[in-house]
């Protein structure tokens, strides 16, 4: 198995409705296990279920390739400009990928709207997060470029995830308040990536529920085809077993016939050969009585 050829059918899944996804992942698996690949088809087993959140990043990933990729262009100027700690350019910057994150939601809310998904501030917060995730994590990046993302992502760590906490107007502060500034503002981060991260794994175990639910299904209907194979085996087991038992009681039958055949014609040849000494001493009286008739006829 080639990671290109677990990547093509990856993509496939990831771009399908998550409505979809499990049944289109058992044809995939099913369809690589006929072919023979069974690497590839345990491979595509494992493939998580996306969320509807993480399944409409990655329908803006496909749909918005330019605007994804000016958003990655921020980020990496963003980078640049934290190293270099320039405050005004990160004012700047900072405002431009807020302004990025926005549209790319709005455009993301649009496209998943348009699919029929209900799309609310919730989902369109996540999608937001997961955005700004992805410039700060290179893990996240990946995802979020591959169209591969699972669920709503968050940033936990420091760095450039809290250039977002940079004010995008008024005059900059006294470097003697920055230290505490940043850190009450690293505080307020921290305690919203907590109740994220206690969302995201209410989502994940909510979509486990389901995937279980399916496959408890599929379970089902795999038994239930089972049972009746099974059945259908044990009456072909049947109608074969009473076939046998017919077949024996012919046999049988047969076998009888010729031990009566073999006995008459043993008592036949025993007659014949009775029949054949009778003969001959019949022969043997008639030759002395003519021998008797010619001497009296002399």
């Amino acid at each position: 198995m080639s990671d290109s050829e677990l990547d093509d059918v990856a993509a496939e899944l990831y771009a399908i409705d998550p409505a979809e996804f499990v049944a289109a992942r058992k044809a995939a698996a099913a369809a690589a296990k006929k072919s023979g690949n069974r690497a590839l088809a345990s491979a595509i087993g494992s493939l998580r279920k996306p969320t509807t959140v993480a399944w409409t990043v990655n329908l803006l990933v496909r749909e918005a390739p330019e605007d994804i990729a000016e958003l990655f262009d921020i980020g990496d100027s963003l980078r640049e400009a934290q190293r270099k700690s320039n405050t005004g350019d990160l004012r700047e910057l900072s405002t431009a990928r807020q302004k990025a994150i926005k549209s790319l939601t709005s455009r993301a809310a649009e496209l998943a709207r348009s699919q029929g998904k209900t799309f609310d501030e919730n989902a369109s917060r996540e999608v937001g997060q997961t955005l700004g995730a992805a410039l700060a994590d290179p893990d996240i990046a990946v995802r979020v470029r591959s169209g591969r993302v699972l669920t709503a992502e968050s940033y936990s760590g420091f760095g450039p995830a809290s250039l977002s906490l940079v004010p995008d107007t008024g005059d900059s502060p006294p470097k003697s308040e920055l230290p505490e500034k940043l850190e009450d503002d690293a505080d307020l981060q921290h305690d919203r990536e907590h109740r994220r991260e206690a969302e995201r794994a209410l989502a994940e175990a909510r979509e486990a529920l389901v995937d279980a639910k399916e496959d408890e299904a599929s379970a089902r209907g795999a038994a239930e085809a089972a049972e009746s194979d099974l059945d259908d085996a044990q009456s072909h087991l049947t109608e074969v077993k009473e076939l046998l038992a017919r077949l024996r009681v012919e046999l049988h039958a047969a076998e009888g016939e010729e031990a009566k055949a073999r006995d008459a014609e043993k008592s036949t040849g025993r007659e014949a050969r009775r029949l054949r000494r009778v003969l001959a001493d019949a022969e043997g009286r008639t030759a002395e009585l003519q021998s008797v008739v010619d001497d009296l006829t002399r």
